[in-house]
């Protein structure tokens, strides 16, 4: 079965928000996941939001995912210590996907073999949607003059949308933000 996540959207400084945060579930001893949206590049507003941000129409916002369950343990909290005034639970919303874009073109075996290992045998519950799978191009002739020519003996490209549960999106994601070649756009949340 594939756990819950929610999204809670946060009024109020990050720093006072991930420190009340960790600091509860340390305290409390809960070993419930709390997933900082700014530390893993997922998107988290829309263009008229950012406007309205850039303007000062809003205050600061931070995004949190967390596990099922742990969102109103943490809204009890924030009530408990008195803390409306300084942070302020915009909104809570179950996720139920999330997704990135991804592309690689690679002109070595090596790491052509990688990438189609990383995105070809992706973990349990996440799928690659739209776009093409891996296109290899072998020319035999290009061999020994590749370096920076337009012709290369291998090449390898690919592109598409990886989609699923929002924890092994954000695993994947974190794997293949190292990879050479790869260009990835932001985790979007459903």
């Amino acid at each position: 079965m594939i756990k819950k996540y929610y999204e809670m959207v946060f009024e109020g400084s990050f720093d006072l928000m991930k420190g009340f945060v960790l600091g509860f579930l340390e305290g409390s001893r809960i070993q419930g996941e709390a997933i900082f949206e700014a530390d893993h590049h997922i998107e988290n507003e829309s263009t008229f939001g950012q406007l309205l941000r850039f303007i000062g129409a809003k205050g600061d916002q931070t995004n949190l995912i967390v596990g099922s369950g742990l969102h109103d343990l943490i809204r009890e909290a924030i009530e408990k210590r008195n803390l409306k005034n300084h942070l302020k639970i915009v909104s809570v919303r179950e996720i139920t996907e999330a997704y990135f874009d991804f592309s690689y073109h690679a002109y070595s075996r090596k790491l052509g073999d990688e990438l189609k290992t990383l995105f070809g045998s992706l973990p349990p519950g996440l799928r690659i949607e739209k776009g093409h799978g891996p296109k290899e191009t072998v020319n035999p002739e290009a061999k020994g003059i590749e370096a920076y020519a337009p012709l290369h003996e291998y090449e390898i490209e690919a592109k598409g949308e990886i989609h699923g549960p929002v924890k092994e999106i954000i695993n994947l994601y974190g794997e293949a933000e190292h990879k050479d070649m790869v260009e990835l756009g932001s985790i979007k949340l459903v």
